[in-house]
């Protein structure tokens, strides 16, 4: 008899769940998160829960507060100009190889597209995955494993990042609209224009939080 396998344990369920309502602003930054009380919201084992905080830990989408309690991360302005700090080389250096070797960017265009397509009243933290995996294509696009491992690790950090300047996006479509501008200039094969819409789309992350 073949064995039967579990293709997701309750704790997965449980931070995949956390983690959507975090990315979506359900739980905002400084929120605690406790065993007990996310015990009885999804009702759960305490167990489970302390599984899931440690793996939401691990992915930087939980922090102890100064009392020693997690709470939902709270990024100020120098922990975004930090992040961005890693991440503008990274891309800058990845539009560099896409413009000059002429790479094709179908995977970039098929999830712009389905942002495109989203509807009015999609979750933002719906729409914060689908631009993060926007930008994974076009670092995957390079063909590097070591550049799409080092970027991987960026990931979560990024988009609670995103998560928190929501309201620099006040109609649903403008995430789509900067990102097809986006991408229209890295398909120009001019690679001056390509980094300078790159710089300017990331460094606009960075003044939207700090407006925030």
């Amino acid at each position: 008899m073949s064995p039967v396998l579990q293709t997701q344990t309750t704790r997965d369920a449980l931070v995949a769940e956390i983690r959507a309502q975090i990315l979506g602003g359900d739980l905002a930054p400084g929120t605690p998160l406790t065993e007990t009380g996310l015990a009885a919201m999804f009702d759960v084992a305490r167990p489970t829960v302390r599984s899931a905080l440690q793996v939401l830990t691990s992915r930087h989408l939980a922090q102890q507060s100064q009392g020693r309690s997690l709470i939902v991360p709270v990024l100020d302005h120098e922990d975004v100009r930090d992040l961005y700090f890693v991440r503008i080389p990274l891309e800058l250096e990845s539009v560099r190889v896409i413009v000059e070797n002429g790479i094709p960017l179908s995977e970039a265009e098929r999830y712009l597209e389905k942002m495109e397509q989203m509807p009015a009243d999609a979750s933002w933290a719906d729409r914060v995955e689908v631009h993060s995996a926007f930008h994974v294509a076009i670092i995957d696009a390079v063909g590097s494993d070591r550049l799409s491992r080092i970027y991987s690790t960026l990931q979560d950090e990024m988009q609670l990042c995103l998560a928190q300047i929501q309201k620099s996006y006040p109609n649903p479509r403008d995430l789509a609209t900067e990102h097809r501008k986006l991408l229209d200039e890295l398909r120009s094969a001019d690679l001056d224009r390509a980094q300078s819409e790159m710089r300017r789309h990331l460094e606009r992350a960075v003044e939207n939080y700090e407006t925030t």
